[in-house]
């Protein structure tokens, strides 16, 4: 079931018999719609969502989903921010009163403010630590350079700091973003469906989120880039690859299967078999594909010996330069079909799962496709449509590369 209210709040329901039923909104929010000053807004708003409101306090707000046993959680993306509560159905007026109250009337204490800057000061401290996890952002930073969409999304101390200096910005960010429009609201559990629309009613109907007027602009062009980076690590961290094709682009589903194909996690996958099953010259080896609203980001990380990078980078542009000169034979890309259904048949066995991309795909499409239409178009992909896009793509002029050199 899906509705819209006056105010223009969408909401999502699927109803289900389990005793376990989970809720939440969802916010066409994220990190790229930050300004230059503001960068962690998204994230830290994230945060301060459960750090008080007009009518309670957070021990409040924390003790009520504690005391009912509920699991909660929430996490911030380039382009949304999600919170989501998994608890027993008896609980769904509780629990939907108490999320209202977080998105309407949050208040963003001062003293709550700093405690959580100091907490995400921890984890981008922490987060420097891992460079198998710090390159994918300093790729993009470079990819997008120039852009918000390439900014990392924890923001940094100096620009934290600012927020705890200047609590008006917080404010600012949350009015101009956090509209009716950009905000899905979305259940799945046991409860009927007029049931959930009453409560939708009572505790989301009667408030309006109006603020300014926000634009998405879209990146300008890069050159391709090769940047070596010194770090204090045991072992290379090598990053390859080039924007890509947007959410609305035709070319994403055809796309989302030639990666799947190409760098997918399983044991089987073009490069993993190339580079790891029969040399051995890494532990890891994958490619990965993340569409936006207006571009997309393709690359393949790498973790190895330095004294193995150029072989194992030889070898992985060799198989795109396959890619692109010879078609999948019919059996190959039979395969490639059957495990991306595969894996999106699994993804979606987890009722969590399904109601996230459900919501993602009203966020970003405004209508739910079906798992049946997706396979469809899976099915209608041709070899000649990957040939090209391996063309279009793998281009080696085209590609970019970040290295993590150990010193």
């Amino acid at each position: 079931m899906i509705f819209q209210s006056d105010s223009g709040i969408r909401f999502l329901h699927l109803q289900t018999n389990t005793a376990v039923s989970h809720f939440g909104f969802m916010a066409n929010v994220g990190t790229r719609d930050e300004k230059s000053f503001e960068h962690g807004a998204a994230h830290l708003i994230e945060h301060l969502l459960f750090k008080g409101t007009k009518n309670h306090t957070s021990n409040f707000i924390s003790s009520s989903f504690d005391n009912i046993g509920a699991d909660v959680n929430a996490y911030t993306t380039k382009e949304e921010t999600c919170i989501h509560i998994s608890f027993l159905s008896e609980y769904y007026p509780h629990v939907m009163k108490i999320i209202a109250d977080m998105l309407f009337n949050s208040s963003f204490p001062k003293k709550e403010v700093k405690k959580e800057i100091n907490v995400i000061k921890e984890e981008i401290l922490s987060y420097r630590d891992m460079p198998s996890e710090l390159i994918f952002d300093e790729f993009e930073d470079a990819v997008f350079a120039g852009h918000s969409l390439g900014r990392n999304i924890l923001g940094t101390a100096e620009s934290l700091d600012d927020f705890l200096a200047n609590n008006f910005k917080i404010f600012d960010f949350f009015r101009n973003n956090y509209i009716n429009e950009n905000i899905i609201v979305w259940s799945m559990g046991n409860i009927s469906e007029r049931r959930y629309k009453y409560l939708c009613a009572k505790y989301f109907g009667g408030t309006t989120l109006a603020g300014g007027c926000r634009e998405r602009t879209k990146p300008m062009s890069v050159q391709p880039f090769v940047k070596v980076v010194e770090r204090d690590d045991s072992q290379c961290n090598a990053m390859i690859g080039s924007r890509s094709f947007s959410f609305y682009e035709d070319a994403r589903v055809p796309f989302t299967l030639l990666n799947n194909y190409l760098g997918n996690q399983g044991m089987s996958s073009r490069l993993n078999n190339a580079v790891r099953e029969k040399r051995g010259l890494v532990y890891q080896v994958e490619s990965s594909y993340n569409p936006y609203f207006d571009t997309g980001i393709f690359n393949i990380f790498f973790e190895c010996d330095y004294r193995n990078f150029e072989k194992v980078k030889k070898i992985i542009l060799e198989e795109l330069q396959k890619l692109r000169k010879t078609k999948l034979s019919s059996s190959q890309i039979d395969i490639a079909k059957k495990q991306l259904k595969g894996y999106l048949a699994v993804m979606s066995d987890s009722n969590l799962n399904n109601i996230l991309a459900m919501a993602k795909s009203l966020a970003v499409f405004n209508t739910i496709e079906t798992m049946a239409e997706t396979f469809a178009k899976i099915d209608k992909v041709t070899a000649e449509e990957l040939l090209d896009l391996a063309n279009a793509s793998f281009d080696p002029d085209t590609l970019s590369q970040l290295i993590y050199k150990p010193i």
